[in-house]
């Protein structure tokens, strides 16, 4: 065989090849991210406005956009197109498009972009009635839409800060919740777990867009500005920047709400969250985040465990008819994460134990807050059949049903309160009460609303009052004061 002969096969076989692969392609292609389509930057995050959405609306309140088919780099309209536009899944992959209720030939793209001609200027859309700087990505993913909104690190806490701390606060709570909620984002950024970095809502942190950042005036924006990029790190790691509303008083360990143990995320006393009972004067729903009740009859808080098994049926309560709720308030250990003997330095409750009538369903940290529909963990159960009852050596005992509970007379004969009636009687300071047996009503009285990690956003506000600077409500609430140089406030670019 001459060498051209011995040459030919192996480029026949890599011909060959070459076919197989560029076919697989065409049969099989792959999808290709979202995120390939746009331009982005370090300070680019990505918002989910929406998520299996039917259809959307938008429209251009403000500059210059031009609509694009990502897949074809085709500009489907210019900057200068006016009035309502909708787009619907066509498929399971495909896109149409509507603009003042007439579909739009042409279009077979399962990607679209609004984006801005001019990122240096002033750019609004509106999407769903709510108006939104940057860019928006719409895309076909399995017969939904998700709206995704990209735009600026700083032009999206424009629209966070003043949602999350809320109308008159002082400027350095402002550049707080500027900083943490920056933290925040910056590490969901680095840490994605979705095709987008945020949603708007509090599972995440509070997005209201353009509109929250006209709402919230230039005191925002300046807070925002004069903190640019600056972030939190802890022994040069990027924290995870957790808060929330009011902590009562004393946040917690993040052991004893959630699994995780941080170093960062440790109790601190603040008794400056009770300016939101001041400030109840002009907001009249402050002062409930620092102190509240919930009252429910038996049948109102049976009603409630029936909308929790129903949103979760595998973590469902199925006791019988409930004779008792206790709670324990039993710190973990961050190594093992098992229950020490000692409470959490806050008071927060860790264990709840429903008991009824078969057996017994417990549930445990800040999960008991969605079970019972609470504002907080930190509170304590008072039924209309509760006691407190002293031993003889001292310790107390809380009872909430006391229907097995029995005296005995000075006879030394053992009975149970009362025979087998459904109250009995005890002489108080106040005079003589009449207890049932079994608890009709419970109340739980509680201080704070959140998970109670991190930030306390009431106490920051309180701290500004006070005269501390932004850093210094810092360093207090993810370094306890300690002021050892292990967390510190840099600039992430």
């Amino acid at each position: 065989m001459s060498f051209q002969g011995r040459a030919l096969k192996p480029c026949l076989h890599k011909v060959f090849l070459a076919v197989i692969i560029i076919l697989s392609i065409l049969i099989f292609p792959v999808k290709i991210p979202a995120a390939a389509y746009i331009d982005t930057t370090p300070t680019t995050v990505r918002v989910a406005l929406g998520i299996n959405l039917a259809s959307v609306e938008f429209s251009v309140s403000e500059g210059n956009y031009e609509l694009v088919d990502c897949l074809t780099q085709r500009v489907v309209s210019t900057a200068s197109f006016k009035g309502k536009w909708v787009v619907a899944p066509a498929g399971s992959t495909n896109l149409q498009i509507y603009h003042n209720g007439q579909p739009l030939q042409g279009i077979s793209s399962s990607l679209l972009l609004l984006r801005q001609v001019n990122d240096q200027e002033l750019n609004v859309f509106s999407f769903e009635q709510k108006k939104y700087r940057g860019n928006l990505l719409l895309e076909n993913f399995r017969g939904k839409i998700q709206a995704i909104n990209y735009l600026d690190m700083e032009q999206y806490l424009y629209g966070v800060v003043g949602a999350e701390m809320g109308l008159g606060a002082p400027e350095e709570a402002y550049k707080a919740q500027a900083v943490v909620s920056r933290t925040y984002a910056l590490y969901h950024k680095q840490h994605p777990q979705l095709n987008y970095d945020l949603g708007i809502n509090t599972q995440w942190q509070v997005y209201g867009g353009y509109d929250s950042e006209i709402a919230s005036g230039s005191i925002v924006k300046k807070a925002v500005d004069e903190t640019r990029g600056q972030v939190i790190y802890y022994d040069q790691e990027l924290i995870q920047a957790f808060f929330h509303s009011n902590s009562g008083g004393y946040s917690e360990a993040c052991e004893n709400v959630w699994s995780a143990s941080l170093p960062y995320i440790q109790p601190v006393a603040t008794p400056e969250d009770a300016v939101a009972v001041q400030v109840s004067s002009k907001l009249s729903w402050s002062a409930e985040t620092y102190h509240w009740e919930k009252t429910y009859n038996k049948q109102e808080l049976m009603n409630q465990l029936i909308q929790w098994n129903r949103a979760h049926p595998d973590n469902a309560v199925n006791v019988g008819e409930i004779l008792e709720i206790s709670v324990k308030r039993w710190a973990v250990d961050p190594q093992t994460k098992e229950f020490l003997a000692k409470e959490t330095d806050s008071g927060r409750v860790t264990q709840l134990d429903i008991k009824g009538t078969r057996g017994v369903k417990s549930f445990y940290r800040d999960t008991i807050r969605s079970v019972l529909g609470l504002r907080s963990t930190l509170f304590e159960v008072i039924c209309d059949s509760t006691v407190k009852i002293w031993n003889a050596f001292g310790s107390l005992y809380i009872l909430n049903n006391t229907e097995n509970l029995k005296a005995i007379n000075v006879d030394g004969y053992i009975s149970k309160l009362n025979g087998n009636k459904d109250k009995y009687y005890v002489l108080s300071a106040e005079g003589l009460k009449t207890i049932p047996k079994d608890f009709s009503a419970v109340t739980f009285k509680g201080k704070g609303n959140g998970h109670g990690l991190g930030m306390s956003q009431w106490g920051a506000w309180g701290m500004a009052l006070r005269g501390s600077k932004y850093t210094e409500i810092i360093e207090h609430f993810y370094n306890q004061d300690k002021n050892d140089g292990r967390l510190r406030i840099q600039t992430y670019f």
